[in-house]
């Protein structure tokens, strides 16, 4: 009877060891995965709006703005023009690109073009001081200062606006069915997509430039003058690098591609604001940085006498910098 005891309870050892032998094989494996996944998965940007949306991408298809040039498609090396106007805020849903351009009367005008440069379409005037607008569920949603300051929505299907919410908005990041918007002290705030559940996020930093990756908040912070980031519900600020210190900067799920201001010089790290690298000089003391295909998008002094920037591009690894020509 005792041989039988102990045999049981040695058994009940050994399919113990089994499994936790068995889930710390699962963690590996899983853990494993996940940097594998993460390591090959393609770059996105989710800071191309906040630098005023001058590139998407499509599978291995790029739209650009070419200013006065207008919307460019390139694709195998190949470049086609789509429209004959300055493009920002360049949205791309299904076959069909949305963006803001300023018509010749200097009215903001919201437009749509097929991929394939078809259908030009005005939807309608915007007054607007942000060239940023998101689509949601056939709705625009955007800032407008024309009678009283706030966030408003335009059905792109029967053209009727209406009010989400009054504020005196000065950026703006639609995530899932929330807004997140600063207003003119730089405090961070929350609503839903209907205006209802106002909340505070952050009412400590002087906060500008909102980016959303995951479950973090990027923003420049002018008090500590540096990248910060937070949870999406204000807890746990930190600073990510102290030497992005001013607010061009645009985050993908790999890297921080930012503007050093000091040295003009366009340069990455990864998202821990570590191992910072140059990747190209620039003329210009401001610029954009767009981010598609792994390519980047910026702008610098033009060539041209006729205007004052232009846009280049290069590859992240900094190489094959080069004018586009217009």
């Amino acid at each position: 009877m005792e041989n039988k005891k102990r045999k049981l309870n040695l058994n009940k050892r050994r399919i113990i060891i089994l499994i936790v032998l068995a889930i710390i094989a699962f963690l590996i494996i899983f853990g494993m995965a996940k940097l594998i996944l993460k390591l090959f998965s393609p770059e996105y940007s989710v800071g191309n709006y906040a630098n005023m949306g001058l590139a998407i991408e499509d599978g291995n298809t790029v739209y650009y703005n070419k200013f006065e040039k207008g919307i460019v498609k390139f694709e195998k090396d190949k470049e086609t023009n789509l429209t004959e106007e300055t493009a920002y805020s360049m949205t791309l849903i299904n076959d069909t690109i949305y963006y803001l351009t300023i018509s010749s009367s200097n009215t903001i005008d919201l437009n749509s073009v097929k991929t394939n440069g078809e259908n030009l379409t005005k939807i309608k005037t915007l007054y607007t001081s942000i060239s940023k607008f998101y689509i949601d569920d056939g709705y625009v949603y955007y800032v407008s200062n024309k009678d009283n300051i706030g966030i408003y929505k335009l059905s792109l299907e029967t053209s009727e606006e209406s009010t989400v919410m009054l504020a005196n908005v000065q950026d703006f990041v639609l995530d899932k069915d929330l807004i997140y918007f600063t207003d003119n002290v730089g405090f961070l705030h929350s609503v839903k997509l209907d205006g209802t559940d106002k909340k505070d996020i952050s009412t400590d930093y002087n906060i500008k430039n909102i980016q959303i990756l995951g479950k973090w908040i990027y923003f420049y912070d002018e008090t500590e003058n540096a990248l910060c980031k937070m949870k999406k519900n204000g807890s746990s600020k930190k600073v990510v690098a102290t030497f992005v210190n001013n607010e061009i900067y645009n985050v993908t799920n790999k890297k921080i591609y930012y503007y050093d201001e000091i040295n003009k010089k366009i340069c990455k790290c990864d998202l821990k604001g570590e191992k910072s690298k140059e990747i190209v000089s620039l003329e210009a003391t401001r610029t954009k940085i767009n981010i598609a295909n792994g390519v980047i998008y910026y702008l610098d002094n033009s060539k041209d006498e006729s205007q004052i920037y232009q846009m280049y591009r290069v590859k992240e690894n900094g190489k094959k910098s080069k004018a586009i020509e217009y």
